[in-house]
């Protein structure tokens, strides 16, 4: 229980310091920098979700399922490795991105992926340690790693705009420069070992064979595609347009929050029983619609209030785009509950129905309805998952019983 409260304390407080850092961020460069930032930041998020290759996924797999301490320590020190590699490659892609640039996107941002091609593996190491974290059950340490980075980011750069005029470069260096010393803390503390035997190589690539790579390449059709929001946006549109969907994304994120805590606390206890306990879904579907009722009274006036008038556009994009949010978070639950299974394949086949409405949608429907068409795609994306997940979830449960009997 005391694992439950931390979690969730530390989840309303990333979400607070969340706010916070967007109401900073938006308010302090204008609505068309804060685009070109979160454009930067889409970029370098994409290209983390190309590079991982289904291997942290595995890796979290074989934490959470090992009972030996000598034995995770070596799983650590492989996660060490691929970190490195990934980052690599990672860091290299960005840094291409910046010749691409000007001959399809056009806003004279070019230089910024030079300079700031170390946001990927601070992107990489941050969702990485989460999924680690995860696996290990070290709970305290993952609420510790959800609120940090926002905390320390807003203690440096509010006193520094007191100083001098904040710009996109500002913004990039504190966040990532912070995120940075924070992923190498946490490799340091996490004490990797480096004494790596062929077998444990072998059995992470028939892990990531099984399981990590096919939710891998389904998080590459589900999650990855979700990101091309941004690239049509900036390209039929521009990068306030790109601004504004990005922030009322960030606003209605935290409506995952609920099911996705509840997902991660259970991982461990979901590789030994049989279903999700009817307290967990029940707690996360009543919990999230009072959430909803919430946030529909007051997202108006926390706009105007925080963001400005400026962006009250925002408010009528969350209004629908909550809707998808809530779809995706009780799928998310499933998914934990699948994935903790084995059951990559499954999660895999979900993500291709995500990605196909991806890719069509922010697409074909933004070219044609603008960001309405980019909404229509999220919700429509999310709604699919959800049902598809429901289905998976059933029909094994279904199948245990009939093995049972």
């Amino acid at each position: 229980m005391k694992k439950i409260f931390a979690m969730y304390g530390a989840s309303v407080l990333a979400i607070a310091l969340g706010f916070l850092v967007s109401v900073f961020n938006s308010r302090i460069l204008g609505p068309e920098k804060f685009g070109d930032f979160k454009f930067i930041q889409t970029v370098g998020i994409f290209i983390a979700s190309l590079v991982s290759v289904g291997f942290f996924i595995s890796l979290t797999r074989l934490l959470a399922i090992n009972n030996e301490k000598i034995k995770e320590q070596k799983i650590i020190g492989l996660f060490v490795i691929i970190f490195g590699i990934v980052s690599v490659i990672g860091m290299i892609l960005m840094f291409c991105f910046a010749y691409i640039e000007p001959y399809f996107f056009k806003h004279g941002i070019d230089s910024k992926f030079k300079i700031f091609f170390f946001i990927v593996p601070v992107i990489i190491g941050l969702a990485a340690l989460k999924e680690v974290l995860k696996g290990m059950h070290r709970i305290y340490a993952l609420a510790f790693l959800g609120f940090m980075p926002a905390l320390v980011y807003l203690i440096i750069i509010y006193p520094l705009s007191k100083l001098i005029t904040i710009e996109i470069d500002q913004v990039l260096m504190a966040s990532y420069g912070v995120g940075l010393i924070i992923v190498a803390y946490h490799l340091i503390k996490l004490k990797p070992g480096f004494g790596i035997k062929k077998f444990l190589f072998k059995r992470l690539l028939a892990e990531n064979r099984q399981n990590g790579r096919p939710i891998y390449f389904g998080s590459l059709a589900g999650v990855a595609t979700q990101h091309i929001a941004a690239f049509s946006i900036s390209y039929f549109m521009d990068n306030t347009q790109v601004g504004y969907f990005m922030l009322a994304l960030t606003i209605c994120s935290p409506l995952l929050v609920i099911p996705s805590v509840m997902g991660t606390i259970f991982f461990k206890e979901f590789t030994t029983i049989q279903n999700i306990p009817k307290k967990v879904f029940s707690f996360s579907v009543v919990s999230t619609l009072a959430a909803l009722v919430i946030f529909y009274s007051f997202i108006e006036k926390i706009i105007i209030t925080f963001y400005t008038e400026d962006y009250l556009v925002v408010a009528d994009i969350s209004k629908y785009l909550i809707i998808a949010f809530i779809f995706h978070g009780l799928g998310d639950l499933i998914n934990r509950f699948l994935g903790a299974k084995g059951k990559g394949k499954l999660l895999r086949n979900a993500a291709y129905l995500v990605g196909i409405i991806n890719v069509l949608g922010y697409t074909v429907l933004v070219k044609l309805f603008d960001l309405n068409g980019a909404i229509i795609t999220k919700v429509l994306a999310s709604g699919g998952y959800m049902i598809v997940m429901c289905v998976y979830y059933f029909n094994f449960i279904k199948k245990n019983k009939i093995r049972e009997v």
